[in-house]
């Protein structure tokens, strides 16, 4: 385990922190085949849930580092096979046994979601259009493309939520309040577009004020040189 060590203070250095507390260790991650194994049957070292053989001392390891919170392990389903989704699961182990040991414990499963960045997602789409072609291969994306993708994908995105309120308002389909109170909300944080017009047309009023004034004082300043001058 001393590799790990050795990793995290690479990874500390690499960074160029400055203040090694901001950086806290809150677990570990594996990744695996646990849905094939399922539908497959299991292959050794390694069950149904993403767990390896190994993973209750590794589990220990990561538990002295991370006390007194328990240390998080997170099984990844990297889902290559083709029609195998990917899949993640998260775990914190409880000890069992009446002889305290590193490997006498169990995993129980907490809840856990996959969230990603925008960043993040324009990589995954271009990583999945490469499917679609025949050599597999996909080029880079132009920011004028990326434009397109997006306002197509924000039209969809408002036309399905436009034929819900109209199917709601018609009453072929029961209202969902969690679904209108995050319409609501998100409604809320669309900025005021008449109000950002006339504070832009304000700003662009004053600057134009302001350089007709310049010029106005100019003028007036090269008419008294040639006044002093005759």
């Amino acid at each position: 385990m001393e590799y790990h060590r050795s990793m995290f203070e690479m990874f500390v250095r690499g960074r160029g922190d400055a203040n090694k507390e901001q950086l806290n260790i809150v677990g570990w991650y594996a990744t695996g085949g646990a849905e094939k194994q399922a539908s497959q049957g299991l292959v050794q070292g390694q069950d149904q849930n993403g767990l390896g053989t190994y993973s209750a001392l590794i589990q220990n390891f990561y538990e002295q580092e991370t006390a007194p919170y328990p240390a998080v392990h997170v099984a990844l389903d990297t889902g290559t096979e083709q029609g195998v989704g990917a899949g993640v699961r998260a775990y914190v182990s409880s000890p069992v046994g009446v002889t305290p040991k590193a490997e006498n414990c169990v995993f129980v499963p907490i809840p856990c979601e996959l969230r990603f960045r925008d960043t993040e997602r324009a990589g995954l789409d271009l990583l999945l259009s490469s499917a679609s072609s025949p050599n597999g291969t996909a080029a880079p994306t132009t920011p004028l493309s990326s434009l397109h993708d997006a306002l197509l994908s924000t039209s969809s995105a408002l036309s399905r939520v436009l034929a819900y309120v109209q199917a709601v308002l018609r009453g072929t389909v029961q209202p969902d309040p969690a679904l209108g109170r995050y319409l609501w909300s998100v409604l809320g944080t669309v900025p005021d577009e008449e109000g950002g017009w006339a504070t832009s047309l304000q700003d662009t009023l004053m600057v134009s004020y302001l350089a007709n004034l310049v010029r106005g004082e100019a003028e007036v300043a090269a008419r008294l040189v040639l006044a002093g001058g005759t």
